[in-house]
């Protein structure tokens, strides 16, 4: 028995996402996705002939943009803080209460767990054996000298030796002057010897490292290969300042300050009236076809639409080069467009 097909039903949009069929009713969500519909997005009428924002202040803003996520990344409340606060001044002048709250809340619990710098300098710096390249002779030398001197009873005749035959080992490993006293200093520590007897041992058996030199050896002559059998590719791919290992750089930045980028674009665009600090600064603005203010899920689709711009190789973002209204495909994906507001 074969099943009849429905019946072709005529559908007008009568709004932005609100559809009526022939008797006049109204069509609710759930009816909408049963059906096929017109596109639900059309251009407003109010946004036909606004200045579209130039490709050169998009990229522009998204450079700023970058920036700031990076500085978000380091998790340092030097770049989270400001960011927090102008979120918070937006919210406070739209008198969203609710997001005022959440956002106060979230930037209380940062004061408690993040750093204020990057990093901290610290009053010493700690030395590694694997940061002075020691041979595996002096290390395990340096860790047998300190166990000797930690579990066995030693006079101050035999501390000076096994000081001096440290020593040696280190300067034959290369270690800097600087670097063996500190070291020397460490293992000192643990013995009865203070003050003015440690430094007068230190000063007697710390010297420069001894260096070998090695016997001349004349490199072979090689004939440099002829400039033009290397291709664009290879020249960019060689080059240190490779368009490519800069493409390269801002993936791995992105990646690194990927949960940063995801609540910076999503948050920022949609609760700061389409605008992120760096579209701020260039006066430019996100607005969705219909002219209607962005939801925070319109405001996350479009920030994924970042990630397909990647993964295209960036052609997803220089689409803005030719599409008639200069939507990337992040505009594609959550129907907007970015216009230029003096």
């Amino acid at each position: 028995m074969q099943h009849e097909q429905p019946e072709h039903q005529d559908i007008r949009e009568v709004a932005p996402d609100t559809f009526v069929d022939e008797t006049g009713h109204q069509l609710t969500k759930k009816e909408v996705r049963e059906i096929v519909t017109p596109h639900a997005f059309v251009v407003a009428d109010e946004l036909i002939g606004q200045p579209l924002a130039k490709p050169l202040r998009r990229g522009l803003a998204i450079g700023i943009d970058g920036v700031i996520i990076s500085g978000l990344a380091s998790a340092s409340l030097i770049f989270v803080l400001p960011t927090m606060l102008y979120l918070c001044w937006s919210r406070y002048k739209a008198q969203k209460t609710n997001h005022l709250l959440l956002i106060a809340l979230a930037t209380l619990c940062m004061l408690l767990t993040l750093n204020w710098a990057p990093q901290l300098l610290q009053e010493k710096e700690t030395i590694s054996a694997s940061d002075l390249n020691l041979t595996p002779h002096a290390g395990a030398e340096l860790a047998k000298v300190s166990l000797e001197l930690s579990t066995k009873a030693c006079d101050d005749p035999c501390v000076e030796d096994k000081i001096k035959s440290l020593a040696l080992e280190l300067q034959e490993s290369g270690v800097t002057a600087e670097h063996q006293r500190d070291l020397l200093d460490g293992v000192l520590e643990i013995t009865q010897l203070k003050g003015t007897e440690k430094r007068a041992l230190l000063d007697k058996y710390v010297a420069e490292p001894q260096v070998v030199t090695a016997p001349v050896t004349t490199a072979p002559v090689t004939t440099p290969a002829q400039e033009e059998s290397y291709s664009v590719l290879d020249k960019l791919k060689n080059s240190d300042y490779s368009l490519i290992k800069w493409v390269k750089g801002i993936l791995a930045d992105f990646g690194l300050g990927f949960g940063w980028a995801m609540a910076y674009f999503t948050f920022y665009t949609s609760w700061n009236n389409g605008q992120t600090i760096g579209k701020r600064l260039t006066r430019i603005r996100v607005v969705q076809l219909d002219n209607q203010p962005l939801s925070l899920w319109a405001s996350f689709s479009r920030q994924g639409g970042y990630g397909a711009g990647f993964a295209t190789g960036l052609v997803g973002f220089a689409q803005i080069l030719w599409d008639p209204n200069r939507q990337a495909i992040q505009d594609k994906v959550a129907s907007t467009v970015v216009l230029y507001k003096p």
